[in-house]
């Protein structure tokens, strides 16, 4: 009975695109040799970068139409 409810849940998640690619993404991410910064992690290493430079952020701020209506929000930095 357990063997054929783990068979189920296993087909019912591998039959899921989103989660084959997951973990062949992760996988691959974790095993190919590559610097941090062919993997792109260079950039998110250190928290001193973003002080010193922060025009790297402004792609994620929120457009200033949209911020006005979360300027009491204090954790969206508006």
């Amino acid at each position: 009975m357990i063997c054929c409810q783990f068979d189920f849940i296993m087909n019912a998640l591998l039959s899921m695109n989103m989660v084959v690619t997951l973990l062949v993404a992760t996988i691959l991410d974790n095993t190919v040799l590559s610097s941090q910064q062919e993997r792109g992690v260079y950039r998110w290493s250190t928290s001193d970068d973003l002080s010193s430079d922060p025009s790297s952020l402004d792609d994620y701020k929120l457009p200033s139409k949209v911020s006005r209506v979360f300027i009491l929000a204090k954790c969206l930095d508006a």
